[in-house]
This record gives C-alpha cells, sequence and structure tokens, in this order.
C-alpha cells in the first residue's frame, strides 16, 4: 500500500509539473528532403560525426550533417522506430517484435538482438531509445495508452519502469543530452526538457513541424527534428545555447 501510494504521488508530480510550465515557440533554421522513407527517429554519433536514422520500412541508414545517405543497412521484416549509438555499435528498436538489434557501427553488421517483452498492439509497442551516460543505463519508451518508460541495465535487463503518461499524449523519440533527459511528442508538437532522475518536466517548447518523430543534438548541441510522412529533416538552434 505504501509503495502503491509514492507511485501515484509520483504521477500527479509529473502531471502537476507538466502542466505549470508554459511551452516557447522554436522556429526552424532551415529543412532537407531525405530519401530515406518514413525517417522514425535519428542520433548523432561523435567518434564517427554522422547522423543513424532508421526506417518504419526497415532499415538503418548512416548520414553525413545535411543527411545524405552515406550507408545503408536493410533489415527485413522489420519496424524500426528508434535509434542510439555509442561509437562502438548502433541500436535499432523493433517497435512491433519488442527487440532491439546490435549493430557493428564499423560495418554495419548485426551483432545481437535483445527481445524486451511488453503486452500490447503490435503498434502500441516501444518507440524511444537513449543510453544516460552519467547512470550508466539505458531508458526505452512505449509511445502512448499507457506510456512506459523502462530504465535497462546495460545487459538490457529491466531494473525500474515509471507511468509518465501526463507528460504528453505520447512520446515519440528520447535523447540524452548534457545531463538532461530530452523527448519528443509527435501529437502534441512539442518538445521537452526532463530532470533525468524525477522526470520532472523543466521547459518545454512547440514545434511548428508536422509528425515530429525522431531527435538528435549535433556535435554543437543544435538540434534536429525528422520527420516521417513528411521525409524531412528540420534544422534548429538550440533554444538553450546563446
Amino acid at each position: 500500500m505504501i509503495f502503491k501510494n509514492y507511485f501515484l504521488i509520483g504521477i500527479l508530480f509529473i502531471s502537476l509539473s507538466n502542466t505549470a510550465q508554459k511551452a516557447v515557440k522554436m522556429k526552424p533554421t532551415r529543412h532537407v528532403a531525405v530519401t530515406i522513407p518514413e525517417p522514425s527517429d535519428i542520433c548523432y554519433d561523435s567518434k564517427t560525426d554522422t547522423f543513424f536514422i532508421v526506417s518504419d520500412a526497415g532499415g538503418l541508414f548512416e548520414t553525413d550533417k545535411n543527411c545524405k545517405v552515406l550507408r545503408k543497412k536493410p533489415q527485413d521484416g522489420a519496424d524500426f522506430e528508434a535509434v542510439s549509438s555509442d561509437g562502438t555499435f548502433v541500436y535499432a528498436v523493433d517497435e512491433s517484435n519488442r527487440t532491439i538489434y546490435k549493430y557493428d557501427i564499423q560495418t554495419l553488421q548485426l551483432v545481437k538482438k535483445f527481445v524486451i517483452p511488453y503486452s500490447g498492439a503490435r503498434n502500441k509497442g516501444y518507440e524511444s531509445f537513449s543510453f544516460d551516460k552519467a547512470k550508466n543505463r539505458y531508458v526505452l519508451i512505449t509511445e502512448s495508452n499507457p506510456a512506459i518508460l523502462f530504465e535497462l541495465d546495460t545487459d538490457f535487463k529491466v531494473t525500474n519502469q515509471t507511468d509518465i503518461s501526463a507528460i504528453a499524449k505520447d512520446i515519440s523519440s528520447a535523447r540524452f543530452y548534457d545531463g538532461f533527459l530530452w523527448l519528443l511528442s509527435d501529437e502534441d508538437m512539442m518538445l521537452l526538457k526532463l530532470n533525468p532522475t524525477t522526470y520532472e518536466v523543466l521547459k518545454k517548447w512547440s514545434l511548428p513541424v508536422i509528425n515530429p518523430e525522431g531527435l538528435a543534438f549535433d556535435k554543437e548541441g543544435n538540434i534536429l527534428i525528422s520527420c516521417d510522412d513528411m521525409q524531412r529533416v528540420y534544422y534548429f538552434n538550440n533554444p538553450e545555447k546563446k
């Protein structure tokens, strides 16, 4: 009973902190069309100085800063919705099969697959994935109804989970950057900055972008947003950097 009460209080705290924040509008500096079908997520790798994009149609793509494709790795039958990299490996998350694909970053060869079970409809699985260097853990988030944030250790075992449904209508991407957890909401067309421990919403920004699905920070800290249906990537100045 005590645990249940703390859990409910935590959900209420997240909800109230979210309500208290007022979204600030962001404007893109430019956008580019991409040849990648249904680009569902994007991440930046500082070691290769390139970006990785995954597609709903199944496939992992490496691009330059202008999102021109340098390499690609098709994956038959996959429904990739999230991507993350660490300089050695690239991880692509299959929403339908609840599977994380681990690729060698040099060869793009598949190294291993990890199945993280989750009940619910095939299109209501994992949508977001990112690595927290500060705590040496991953976060894996379901899209909506409910939006559950799973904390994973480096063996991809679930160590904790939190319902963050009160934060936004849906969560389409996640990225740890500069000590904070940043989330993207497709339905709300919004970028959110969270406390990485309590998941309290600290700031949020509205985005004039249709169908924002993927989130990345480049080496200068500027923001890239990939748009699924539009097949575009939008570039924004980081609102917290002068």
